[in-house]
Order: structure tokens, then sequence, then C-alpha cells
């Protein structure tokens, strides 16, 4: 575990409540983000990433560091949130578990440098820049983090027109990369 984030931990465990803050600063990004991915609405994000820290606060002083580090137990937490809401749901397959916990136990910030901006800005303005029907299922797809079958269903149409949209979209965006000197 990084010595900020152990100091953080041993601070809240002594009652410090900026310390809480400055975990939950660190940490709420990370957990919004997958939960996003999750396929919740907004207003349900904001809500989970509470819940979440509610129960990081409850059980803090249960985290053990030599079982693991403190971003793969404070993902779990918000996984087992996330999966209660989902059982609640009428259509829980309709998002990608797989690519929205990867994006969560990712390292902090691996690349966040002037470049890798400039790139995903590019790659921004690319989705933009295409026609509706193929932008919205790359969103829907790559941001959101949906199945095919969730992009489907979330379009009303076949699940084999939503992978041939896919594919026309990302030549499309490789393209456009091309062209704007981000990739060769």
């Amino acid at each position: 575990m990084d010595d900020p984030t152990s100091e953080l931990i041993s601070q809240c465990l002594d009652g410090d409540a900026m310390a809480f803050e400055a975990l939950y600063l660190e940490y709420a990004g990370r957990v919004a983000g997958y939960l996003a991915r999750s396929g919740f609405v907004p207003a349900d994000v904001q809500d989970l990433t509470q819940e979440t820290f509610i129960r990081v606060f409850k059980s803090l002083h249960t985290f053990d560091s030599r079982r693991g580090s403190f971003r793969v137990w404070l993902s779990m937490i918000a996984k087992n949130v996330a999966r209660r809401r989902w059982s609640h749901r009428t259509q829980g397959e309709l998002f990608d578990p797989e690519l929205a916990e990867s994006l969560l136990v990712a390292p902090l910030n691996p690349a966040d440098t002037p470049q890798v901006r400039e790139e995903m800005q590019g790659v921004r303005d690319c989705i933009a820049e295409l026609p509706d029907e193929l932008e919205r299922v790359v969103r829907l797809r790559y941001v959101e983090g949906r199945t095919t079958r969730g992009v489907a269903a979330a379009m009303d149409i076949p699940e084999a027109t939503v992978r041939l949209r896919l594919e026309q979209g990302r030549k499309r965006i490789a393209d456009c990369l091309r062209a704007k000197g981000i990739v060769d």
C-alpha cells in the first residue's frame, strides 16, 4: 500500500474526520466511474458512491494491508454495493461488469500526462464526429460499458447490427486519429 493511503487510513482509525474526507476525495472518482460504467444513472452513482464510503467508514477497522491493497478492498465493497442494487433491477445483464471492474482496480492515473490528455481529447473529438447511429453505439459500449446485448436492447436493433456498427465506428475513429496525427 502506498504511504499516503496507509497514513490516511491510520489517521481515519484515530478518528480524524479530515483524513476520511481526504481518503474519500482520493478514491470517490474511481468508485463513481465504476458505478457509472456498471450502468447506473448519475443520481444512482452519487447515492451508491456515498453508500460505498459509508460501508468503508464502518468497516475500515477490518482492512488488513497484508491481505491486499486498499484499492482492491474498496473495489470489493463497491462491487457488493453495485450487485445489491443490480439484484433489484430487471435488466442487470445490460452492462459489462468485467470492463467496469478493470477500470476500478486500475492504478490511479498511470498515464495522466499532457500527451495522454491530448490523445483522449482526440478520441472524444473523433467520437463526436461519427454519424449519430455509430456514435451512440460506440458510447453505449465503450463509455457506458454495456455488453453488445445491452447496446442492442437500448437501441432496439439486432446484436449483429451492433457488432457491425462497432467495427465501422472503430475504423472511422482510427482513421480520424491518424488524420489528426495522434496515431500512426
